[in-house]
C-alpha cells in the first residue's frame, strides 16, 4: 500500500523564498515580508516560518537584523572566511592602537572615483591611520567615504572610532556592507610610506584595495591597505569548484 506523505509546512516556505530570491522577485538588499505576513501568506505557524528563515540564514541567503527585519544578501557566500587584513582595512576598532594621521574631506582621486562610482575629484572624506605594535608600525589604511555616507556619522571628526567603522556607519546610516572586492599588488614603498612604517627607501610593500558593497551592488567605503613586505604572510583557503 502506497501512502502519501505531507512534507514539512517549513519546507514549502523555505523553498518559496528560495525561487522568490532567484528569481529577482526579492532582489540583493531588498526585505523580506515580516513574520506575520509569511505566517498568513503561507497559512503556517511562525514557528515555522522561523525555521525556514533561519535555513536561509545559515545557507547564507539573508541576513537578519534584530527588530528590522530580514535582507536578502547580494552575493552568495563561497565558503572562505574574511581575511584579517579586511577587517584592518573596512572595520578595524580605532580606538585601540591607532594613530589617526588624517581625518576630513578631500577630493577623490581618480581610482578612488571609479571604485566609489563618483565623477573624478567629488569631494569625499579621507581617514589616514597607521596600526601601532611593540615592534613597531604594522600597516597604514587610508579609507575613502562617499559624502552621503560619511555626514551624519563620527566618521568625519578626527576622533577615533570605536566598534568597527561598517559597523558605525549600519548603527547610523542604516547601511550595510554586504560583500568586498580586491585588489592586492606587490610594490615598492613611497618615501612617506617608508616613513611611517618605519621602512628603508624601496623596500617591499603589499597594497590591498578594498572595496565594501552593499547587498544592491552600490560602493560603501574604499580602503587601501599597505602592508610592509617583511611583516606580513597572506594566507587562505578556499574550494576549488
Amino acid at each position: 500500500m502506497a501512502y502519501d506523505t505531507v512534507p514539512p509546512k517549513y519546507l514549502r516556505v523555505l523553498n518559496t523564498l528560495r525561487e522568490r530570491i532567484e528569481s529577482g522577485t526579492y532582489p540583493p538588499g531588498s526585505g523580506l515580508p515580516s513574520e506575520s505576513q509569511l505566517g498568513a501568506e503561507f497559512k503556517v505557524s511562525r514557528n515555522s516560518v522561523l525555521k525556514a528563515l533561519g535555513i536561509l540564514r545559515q545557507d547564507g541567503w539573508i541576513e537578519s537584523q534584530q527588530g528590522v527585519g530580514h535582507f536578502v544578501r547580494g552575493r552568495m557566500p563561497i565558503g572562505r572566511s574574511t581575511p584579517a587584513y579586511v577587517h584592518t582595512g573596512l572595520d578595524l576598532d580605532e580606538s585601540t592602537r591607532v594613530d589617526l594621521l588624517h581625518v576630513g574631506p578631500i577630493l577623490a582621486p581618480p581610482r578612488v572615483a571609479r571604485l566609489l562610482r563618483i565623477p573624478e575629484g567629488t569631494p569625499v572624506y579621507e581617514r589616514r591611520r597607521r596600526t601601532l605594535s611593540d615592534t613597531g608600525p604594522v600597516d597604514l589604511v587610508t579609507t575613502y567615504l562617499p559624502v552621503e555616507v560619511a555626514v551624519g556619522t563620527e566618521l568625519t571628526k578626527p576622533d577615533p572610532v570605536a566598534g568597527g567603522l561598517l559597523a558605525h556607519i549600519a548603527a547610523h546610516k542604516r547601511l550595510r556592507a554586504d560583500y568586498a572586492d580586491e585588489l592586492l599588488t606587490a610594490r615598492k614603498a613611497t618615501d612617506e610610506e617608508a616613513d611611517l612604517l618605519a621602512l628603508d627607501p624601496g623596500d617591499p610593500v603589499l597594497s590591498v584595495v578594498i572595496t565594501a558593497h552593499q547587498a544592491n551592488g552600490e560602493p560603501l567605503a574604499t580602503s587601501v591597505v599597505v602592508l610592509p613586505g617583511d611583516r606580513h604572510e597572506i594566507e587562505d583557503s578556499y574550494p576549488l569548484h
